[in-house]
């Protein structure tokens, strides 16, 4: 990776990716559509106290280096910049996770979300309490038990999540996502756990308390692949009608949703692992933990500390989860871990 100097002229770097170069020499190249991204950009450097005044409150954004654009289709744009047909919008759209529906939310721990490959491992990893208990691990395919769930919406206090301002901020500004798209690493994850179409996210009228109540199945949507990305795989999961409202009751909305504002949709996901990485060790080695992860790690250094002193194998990937209409997206880092039992 490098960077352009952009403190003089305004550069176009433009490289075509392998699948454009395949493209190309098979005769049929053809630009459809493109995308900004601003991955390099610190916008805390905006000044608007710059002595010499506001011609220069974004020096130093314009005047930051640019990347050198590469050809790896999977690693040119981390954060795109998104597109709206309307210019009125006062507000945008934000993807957030939520660990406030304390009995069904899979929690975050050490910056990952844990994804037991097997029974074995789930229970020895409850068991011993190494990331804090049985809220930050879900097994890998579990229909019953916790799940990532997130929220599209306006997460912003300026606006009360009134039923009302999600009609007029949301629902009215094309910024509702009935439907999310989900990309996940093909080489280790086969298919989602969704929600089905009996969940439900609210909260009561009465108390405010929730009464969010979330079912899930495995997903028979046929996933697609991708050209964006290598080795990924890409579903549409529908979306659950987020009807947590702010009702100026004794428990505030806030409680039940980790968005401020006016709520569009909410969702819910598990995995299911490769076969081959559910497998105890000594019944079925596997070479992909060696090749893409690591192996025979004792607990407390998987974990980050605590005192589980089991070995472990495990593979970090990522999952991208774009909003169906407001493109807006989040990154869920996942990590499927086995108890080694051989180690």
């Amino acid at each position: 990776m490098a960077f352009l100097d952009n403190s003089g002229d305004i550069i176009l770097d433009a490289v075509l990716t392998d699948l454009g170069r395949k493209r190309m020499a098979e005769g049929n190249f053809k630009i459809t559509k493109f995308a900004f991204g601003d991955d390099e950009i610190q916008y805390t450097l905006f000044n608007k106290n710059h002595p010499s005044g506001s011609a220069y409150y974004d020096l130093e954004i314009l005047q930051t280096p640019v990347f050198e654009a590469f050809t790896a289709t999977n690693a040119n744009i981390n954060y795109g910049l998104m597109s709206y047909t309307r210019d009125d919008l006062l507000y945008l759209p934000a993807i957030n996770t939520n660990e406030l529906i304390t009995d069904t939310s899979l929690f975050v721990a050490a910056g990952v979300y844990y994804i037991a490959a097997n029974v074995e491992t789930a229970n020895k990893i409850s068991a011993t309490g190494a990331t804090g208990g049985a809220k930050y691990v879900v097994r890998s395919g579990a229909i019953n038990g916790r799940a990532i769930i997130f929220e599209s919406g306006l997460d912003t206090t300026e606006l009360a999540g009134t039923a009302t301002n999600q009609k007029s901020y949301i629902t009215a500004m094309n910024l509702y996502d009935s439907t999310f798209k989900v990309y996940y690493d093909n080489r280790f994850i086969t298919n989602l756990v969704v929600p089905t179409s009996r969940s439900t996210f609210s909260n009561s009228s009465t108390d405010g308390s929730d009464e969010t109540s979330l079912s899930m199945e495995e997903s028979s949507a046929s996933p697609s692949t991708t050209n964006t990305m290598d080795n990924y795989s890409v579903q549409t999961v529908a979306a659950i009608q987020n009807q947590v409202y702010y009702y100026a009751t004794t428990i505030a909305d806030t409680t039940v949703s980790a968005i401020a504002g006016p709520r569009g949709t909410a969702c819910a996901l598990n995995f299911t692992a490769l076969s081959e990485l559910c497998n105890t060790k000594d019944s079925s080695p596997n070479a992909l933990y060696s090749l893409y992860g690591s192996t025979g790690i004792i607990g407390t250094t998987v974990f980050g500390g605590g005192s589980d002193t089991n070995t472990y194998d495990y593979i970090d990937t990522t999952v991208y989860v774009v909003g169906g209409t407001s493109t807006n997206q989040i990154q869920l880092p996942i990590r499927i871990i086995r108890l080694n039992t051989e180690a």
